[in-house]
């Protein structure tokens, strides 16, 4: 066998091998690019009518709090555009539960479990390969960084052949597929492979940020709480990052005085929340964790990104089908 044959099939049986998790992974990629579009569509996430004005976080925080006073506030999600309800993730005796707020006046709208997944979250953890646990993250990464190895392979076999025509010329089935796969491979495969690697990096995101670019704690002695005003910390952390609308605040632990603020381009800010002192800035370029969910999902490229991100996982399904096609009609 010449080194080149060896390089083919080496490339077929890797390809045909990840069909299937390439299919899962590209399928859910093409659908969670319109992720925000399919989430807020409805109700209880999205308002019967658009909220003329919203309340101020702190006046959101209270009126969650006066209603539920058993529960402890975790997360408060501010929304993002007039249509969208905002939302309180409660801790308390009864379990996790997750609090629809109307923005303009701090009323319930909906109560549910917080782990109560719909068919949207299923499509997100099926992406991850999570329905599968640890196993089917790993499978997904490692999908990922074979997707890389195929590119470099492909581009090797690619290049002593790369005179042959375009995909859309008159031929014969079997070599417009090839051709296209080819094409699509020359044209966006780095792309593609980029995607992959970042994708199978994000996976893992929680213990490498642990590892790498961990947040700040602050120790609190007895259960003492949080006493600095939210109202204040809200302006602090606002002002620490004016780049872009707060998205989401994590309240302080029991056992941790942290206050965490992150916003919409995914920069955080943390501060101290008995003194208010401003402990880390993250931006999304300030280290390279923070880069792959900005990078993987689009978002680092403005409100065009996710949609961009979609329809370059259609690529790569349809290089993966041509792929497929041409092997089957191979042998």
């Amino acid at each position: 066998m010449s080194k080149r044959q060896f390089w083919v099939k080496t490339h077929i049986y890797i390809g045909t091998l990840l069909i299937v998790p390439l299919l899962v992974i590209a399928l859910t990629g093409i659908l969670l690019g319109f992720y925000d579009q399919l989430r807020y569509g409805q109700a209880p996430y999205r308002l019967g009518q658009p909220a003329a004005q919203t309340l101020a976080p702190s006046q959101l925080a209270a009126r969650v709090q006066a209603a539920y006073p058993d529960a402890r506030l975790e997360i408060l999600y501010l929304p993002t555009a007039p249509e969208r309800a905002a939302r309180a993730k409660l801790a308390g005796e009864g379990g996790s539960r997750m609090a629809f707020l109307d923005p303009a006046t701090g009323q319930t709208l909906a109560l549910k479990p917080a782990g109560q997944e719909d068919w949207l979250d299923f499509l997100y953890h099926l992406h991850r390969g999570k329905p599968l646990g640890l196993t089917g993250q790993i499978i997904a990464s490692a999908t990922g960084a074979f997707i890389l190895l195929l590119w470099l392979v492909g581009l090797w076999l690619w290049w002593p052949r790369r005179g042959r025509p375009r995909p859309w010329g008159d031929r014969d089935a079997r070599t417009k597929a090839i051709s296209l796969h080819r094409w699509l491979g020359l044209w966006a495969g780095g792309l593609f492979a980029s995607l992959a690697v970042v994708g199978a990096l994000l996976n893992f995101a929680g213990p490498l940020i642990d590892r790498f670019d961990p947040a700040p704690k602050v120790a609190v002695g007895n259960g003492t709480s949080a006493a600095y005003p939210l109202n204040s910390l809200v302006a602090i952390a606002r002002h620490g990052y004016p780049q872009a609308a707060l998205e989401r605040i994590y309240f302080a632990k029991n056992t941790d005085a942290v206050m965490r603020f992150r916003f919409r381009d995914g920069g955080w800010v943390f501060l101290d929340g008995i003194t208010g002192e401003v402990l880390k800035r993250k931006t999304p370029t300030s280290h390279w964790t923070n880069l792959l969910f900005p990078l993987h999902s689009g978002r680092i490229f403005g409100s065009f990104g996710p949609m961009f991100m979609s329809f370059l996982a259609l690529a790569l399904l349809t290089m993966s089908l041509s792929g497929l096609y041409y092997w089957r009609a191979r042998s």
